[in-house]
């Protein structure tokens, strides 16, 4: 998969300090559907831009091989950090929380965008730094981080020396 780069009408996210997050609906699952969630490996999810909040954040939309009906219940929005950095924002309706569902849509999102970024001061579940931890060993991602951010690279991303040097400058 090719490193994408997002497209945003205006990118200047250190000048919004509230960014145009979305909330999740609320979906209800079968039994069937849970299981089918649960089998789905991280590279069947796929994603495509359905816009933005016209500052700062661009809203993705979960694409699935089948239709399963639990696309609202999943929100991803990515945020510009310093111009470089795409920090994502997972919401997911209850039903779909606590089945590894969130695991394989953060290792999607690496090969997707190419990066995945996340300020540790930003981390409000404590979940979230169990996913961190465990992308450090994930076949096909270099992950690093400071005090103060992780981030996870696709090793297919062209980009993948620069954004290291980058991050470790910060």
């Amino acid at each position: 998969m090719k490193h994408r780069a997002l497209s945003w009408n205006i990118w200047e996210s250190h000048n919004h300090l509230t960014p145009g997050l979305r909330l999740p609906e609320q979906v209800n699952l079968d039994d069937d559907v849970l299981e089918i969630v649960k089998n789905l490996r991280w590279s069947d999810l796929d994603w495509e831009e359905i816009g933005d909040d016209g500052h700062s954040v661009v809203w993705l939309n979960l694409k699935l091989p089948v239709d399963l009906g639990i696309e609202p219940g999943v929100i991803v929005d990515i945020q510009l950090i310093h111009d470089i950095f795409y920090q994502i924002h997972i919401s997911l309706a209850e039903s779909l929380r606590g089945i590894g569902f969130g695991t394989k849509i953060y290792r999607s999102l690496i090969d997707w965008a190419g990066h995945i970024y996340s300020g540790k001061g930003r981390r409000h579940n404590p979940i979230i730094n169990k996913v961190w931890s465990g992308l450090k060993s994930v076949p096909g991602v270099t992950c690093i981080e400071d005090e103060m951010a992780s981030i996870c690279i696709s090793d297919k991303n062209p980009d993948k020396e620069k954004l290291i040097q980058i991050f470790g400058s910060n």
